[in-house]
């Protein structure tokens, strides 16, 4: 997508707007991407392939439109068989909006599944709360599967940087 703004061409790739090879800058991004949203919103009701839905809630992310992300993560959840990917995704937004609770209601379905990041999401929204204890359960459960996993060993270092009194304890 390609549009006009103050005499100059600014082109949408990946969710971001580039001038030329250059990424413009943040105020620009935003005012762009409010001068399409509407085109955008009507590209995305269109879609019905689970895959295609995903991947327009990961570009209104890089565009920071965290709400419009969770309605297509959602909506990718009700078209889709296999509901435990994609409940990892709606978790972690949920997450990234600030509701950990509803990130863990999301998933508690799959609260027994070897989904690496489905169990990191949880793990996260787990600490998120202050539920330090289960967090690091599922983040060694997590590792235990997939022993590089880094995201894993970023959520134990945030547990011991959070609560580092009791850190040694939950070991």
């Amino acid at each position: 997508m390609k549009i006009h703004y103050k005499d100059k061409q600014y082109e949408l790739r990946d969710g971001i707007w580039f001038l030329g090879y250059k990424k413009a800058p943040q105020d620009i991004q935003d005012r762009l991407n409010s001068q399409v949203e509407n085109e955008l919103h009507a590209w995305e009701e269109d879609l019905t392939e689970v895959s295609e839905i995903l991947e327009a809630s990961k570009l209104a992310e890089k565009r920071k439109d965290l709400l419009r992300a969770l309605v297509l993560a959602r909506k990718a959840y009700e078209t889709a068989d296999s509901k435990i990917f994609v409940a990892a995704r709606v978790s972690c937004l949920y997450r990234k909006l600030g509701e950990p609770d509803k990130a863990l209601q999301w998933t508690e379905p799959y609260a027994r599944s070897t989904y690496v990041p489905l169990l990191n999401s949880r793990a996260a929204a787990f600490a998120d709360i202050g539920e330090y204890l289960q967090a690091k359960k599922l983040a060694g459960k997590s590792l235990s599967i997939s022993p590089g996993n880094s995201d894993a060993f970023d959520l134990l270092d945030r547990v011991h940087s959070e609560y580092p009194g009791a850190y040694y304890e939950l070991f």
